[in-house]
This record gives C-alpha cells, structure tokens and sequence, in this order.
C-alpha cells in the first residue's frame, strides 16, 4: 500500500544532513579500521562507542525535532536511545568492551540494520526513487550482523576487524543513501509550500 502524497505526510525534515554526517563517519572510521588492523582491534572499541553514541544523538534529535512520518518513529526512538546507552557504556569500559567486542557488534549491526530496513520501507511506500538502496545496504548489515553473531570467538580477531570496517563501511554507506533520500523528501515538501 502506497501513501498519499499529500500535506498529512508531508512534514519538513529539517535536520536530513545529520544522516549524512553519520554516515561519513562510519566510513571515516571502516577505512580508519581497514588500514590499522592490529591497533584497531583495542581502540575499536572506543571508536564504536563514540561512533554509536553519536548515532544516537543524531537519531534522537531528527526524532525530536521532525514530525516527519521517516524519523518520527517509536523504534527510531528506541533504537537512538539503546545507542546512547551503548555508546556509553563501550566508552567507559574498554577493557569489557573489547572483550565482548563480536557480540556487541554484532547486535549494533543487527538493530541497526532493522531500524534502517524499516525507514526504506517506509521511503519505498512513500514512493521516493531509489529507496530499494537503503533496503538492499540495510539487508546487508543484518546479514554481517547475523554472520558476527554466529560466529563471533571462532572468526578470530584479524576476521572480526575485516567485518567490523566491512561493516562501517557498509552503515556508513546506507546512511548517506538514507540522508539523500531523506532530502529528497524534504525538497518535496518544500516544493508544496
């Protein structure tokens, strides 16, 4: 079922660039993983930490500050809170956060994946060009998500760093596809205006 294109669902979405922003970020940080493999294993964590708190804040702030049907979501909510908490916690406990660094991973991927397969829906049925991109990256993240969570002790460390800048790439990608599509819809609303 496809949605109206009308004024009922055309609401700003004013901060659209900050999906963006996050976006580079992830792949700043894949690459940033992808060249320094061994050193990256013990500061991965912090990076993950502030990189998924980050990601928390941008989400609750285009949540809060949008009435957009995209980002004014209940598990958008949720899901930027848990990254808060996330990121708070793999901050302050590096040594637990490396230790465990597979699994928490592994879920970070996995709802975040969701969380962006449902917003590509939402854009497919809110008919905006293209939105199959952020479904197919989305569906990509929860399958490395799946595979970290699987296989998370026997993959070894050197395979765990190649899934883990793999798979910032990866977010970081569908974020920037996400944010375009984002600003697509913004352009339309303000072209109803």
């Amino acid at each position: 079922m496809y949605y109206d294109y009308n004024e009922r669902y055309e609401h700003l979405i004013g901060h659209w660039w900050l999906s963006l922003i996050v976006g580079l970020m992830a792949i700043a940080l894949g690459f940033i993983v992808l060249v320094n493999p061994v050193a990256s294993y013990l500061s991965i964590a912090i990076w993950l930490g502030i990189m998924v708190f980050v990601s928390g804040i941008v989400g609750l702030w285009q949540s809060f500050t949008s009435n957009n049907h995209f980002v004014h979501r209940g598990w958008v909510i949720v899901a930027s809170i848990a990254d808060i908490f996330i990121g708070i916690a793999l901050m302050l406990n590096i040594l637990i956060s490396a230790s465990l660094l597979p699994v928490l991973l592994g879920v970070w991927m996995l709802y975040r994946g969701m969380t962006m397969f449902m917003q590509g829906v939402d854009l497919r049925n809110y008919r905006v060009s293209d939105a199959g991109w952020v479904i197919f990256g989305a569906t990509l993240l929860i399958a490395i998500s799946i595979a970290i969570l699987l296989l998370p002790v026997s993959i070894g460390a050197a395979a765990v760093v190649s899934v883990v800048s793999v798979g910032f790439i990866l977010y970081g990608l569908t974020m920037l596809s996400l944010s375009f599509k984002l600003h697509e819809v913004h352009r339309r609303a303000k072209a109803l205006q």
